[in-house]
């Protein structure tokens, strides 16, 4: 049984207060998509609230933590930072939190990038991370209507808005990215045509 009292304590001794903010308004939020799609919620609450738990350690301490934690990383993972957190998160889910849920897990450690693995808490977790209250993007609105109409295409305009920023930035696209977007559009049952 996962105590969200224990963990709620626990964060508040690891998070700035604007980051601890930040947690509870995600939870929250993917609690009442959960609710609204009469999904189970007990782990996507969970996950919400531990998916940042380290976003506010300093480099050096995540790196500290991905050789501790025997972390590997990919070449292109070692150039994007931004997403260390979320991995050394999951690890610190399951050794500190002593989270074993894979699906927890899971939708820590792949909140920053998304995952063609994903089950229902993975995609709510990543959606209201997103999308929540004080997010500011002209893009989110189309993402904040669909989520309550389908969940999958919630993801997939995030997703898409999340590519077309990192391509016009010329930043790195994580794959796993791209393949979590390909997912959603090959279960839909989207093909290419082939004509241009």
């Amino acid at each position: 049984m996962i105590d969200l009292e224990i963990i709620t304590e626990m964060l508040k001794k690891m998070m700035k207060k604007h980051r601890l903010q930040h947690v509870y308004r995600v939870s929250q939020l993917a609690k009442e998509i959960a609710v609204y799609h009469k999904i189970p919620f007990n782990k996507i609450e969970a996950s919400a609230l531990i998916h940042d738990c380290v976003k506010d350690y300093s480099l050096d301490d995540l790196e500290y933590l991905i050789e501790k934690y025997n972390i590997e990383l990919t070449d292109i993972e070692k150039q994007i930072p931004s997403i260390w957190h979320a991995y050394v998160g999951a690890e610190v889910a399951r050794n500190i939190f002593n989270i074993e849920d894979i699906e927890i897990l899971e939708a820590i450690k792949y909140h920053s990038t998304a995952s063609s693995s994903f089950g229902v808490t993975g995609k709510i977790v990543y959606i209201a991370d997103k999308i929540e209250p004080n997010r500011k993007s002209l893009d989110l609105s189309k993402s904040r209507t669909l989520v309550w109409k389908n969940i999958d295409l919630a993801m997939l305009e995030i997703l898409n808005n999340e590519i077309r920023f990192l391509f016009s930035r010329e930043k790195i696209i994580h794959p796993y990215t791209l393949e979590a977007r390909n997912k959603i559009l090959i279960d839909r049952g989207t093909r290419n045509s082939g004509k241009d």
